[in-house]
């Protein structure tokens, strides 16, 4: 259904006496049979003459020849043959010009299997053997690969981040020039930076990624990047068994041993958002608290884990151990977690016959961190040593607490 619609807009634009095809990663995809979720599309029309063929657009890069057109519920965007001049900062074009040839246009991109454009009737257009590098399995940057990598410093690590997702190799002088020009992936956003790498992670084969990155010292500009990656490339097989990317993170940080605070730092770093910062280092934690051994299953005391943490987070630590004993697994762990939180009477605070409101009036106090605390110690008297989970007993139970603890 998507290429059909992006199907409709190449053959407006080519019944108005344009040049049309799609481009880029589409193409590639297609040509591997691999799923295709975004449709690119390069034309010789300008961006004015493209806004007048689709009253519906956004005018998203109208400066640099991009316009986003709609085409049934579906956007596409649709940029004029270009060249790019200059480069400042090492990623963006201090100038574009536009130009009438399809050949130039593909001559600026990144990688030969990226620069590839094909017809509305199927006819590819491939100046430099980008299918045949396919066929061969290899990343190759288009022309000169130095010139590529200073034009635009994060297509290295886009290299490793393909390598990884085909499972290709990086050809011998593009690798060369990964490792040269390494050092100019200080010049580019963390955000773009941790984009890629969390490509890497997230792919089918991220070791494959992460041999590159340690064989071009691509990180080398990041040292605490660099290190927990290296540290962790010996496990990175391990983490397409996890679906979860915040499990992926947090496992290639166990395997990597890095401390709390390094986690922090690590997460601090990539400038992840909070809710991902609070995950990673939750489960970091748990997995350096409990310290598990590669493929060496253990049992696990679920209970104080559940009243502490809650059944979400202990279902991700149940994967993150399974993916720590993939080659043993041991599915009954995972049932032992199911089977203790079926039987606990109580699993939260909340299922408790007393509320904190409850405890302050019962006891005349203000609120404070002692209502937390309380009602954590009633949780797990109810949970796991019988106490009845009756409000005469919840406070009879409070008040000896309160008084064990008045000073």
């Amino acid at each position: 259904m998507l290429k059909e619609h992006a199907t409709l807009v190449l053959e407006r634009l080519e019944n108005a006496g344009f040049e049309a095809y799609f481009v880029g990663g589409c193409v590639r995809d297609w040509l591997l049979g691999r799923p295709v979720h975004d449709i690119d599309i390069c034309t010789n029309a300008r961006p004015e003459e493209v806004m007048t063929l689709f009253p519906e657009h956004v005018p998203t890069g109208v400066k640099h020849g991009t316009v986003s057109v709609k085409q049934g519920p579906y956007l596409f965007e649709v940029t004029t043959y270009r060249l790019e001049a200059e480069y400042e900062s090492y990623r963006r074009p201090t100038e574009v010009k536009f130009v009438s040839d399809l050949e130039s246009d593909l001559a600026r991109r990144d990688f030969t299997i990226n620069a590839m454009a094909l017809s509305r009737e199927g006819r590819l257009v491939d100046p430099f053997y980008g299918q045949k590098d396919l066929n061969d399995r290899l990343i190759r940057a288009v022309g000169e690969a130095q010139s590529r990598f200073r034009e635009d410093a994060l297509r290295p690590l886009r290299g490793a981040r393909f390598a990884a997702q085909l499972q290709f190799s990086i050809e011998t002088r593009t690798k060369q020039a990964i490792q040269e020009t390494a050092p100019l992936l200080k010049h580019i956003a963390v955000e773009r930076i941790r984009g890629e790498l969390h490509k890497l992670i997230d792919s089918d084969h991220p070791q494959v990624g992460f041999a590159v990155l340690e064989h071009t010292r691509l990180l080398s500009a990041y040292p605490l990047l660099e290190e927990t990656f290296a540290r962790a490339s010996s496990e990175a097989w391990r983490l397409p068994q996890l679906g979860s990317s915040l499990l992926k993170w947090s496992l290639l940080c166990y395997a990597a041993s890095r401390n709390e605070e390094q986690v922090r730092e690590f997460t601090a770093l990539l400038r992840m958002s909070k809710r991902e910062r609070e995950a990673i280092h939750r489960y970091a934690q748990l997995l350096l608290s409990l310290q598990p051994q590669w493929d060496r299953p253990q049992p696990i005391d679920w209970a104080p884990l559940l009243l502490t943490h809650g059944w979400d987070t202990c279902m991700g630590l149940d994967m993150l151990l399974q993916a720590v004993w993939w080659k043993n697994r041991d599915r009954s762990v995972s049932q032992c977690l199911i089977d203790t939180y079926a039987a606990l009477p109580v699993k939260s605070t909340k299922d408790l016959a007393v509320s904190g409101k409850d405890l302050m009036q019962a006891f005349s106090r203000q609120a404070g961190s002692w209502i937390g605390d309380l009602l954590a110690y009633l949780l797990e008297q109810t949970a796991l040593h019988g106490l009845p989970n009756r409000r005469e007993d919840l406070l009879e139970a409070a008040m000896k607490e309160l008084e064990r603890h008045e000073y």
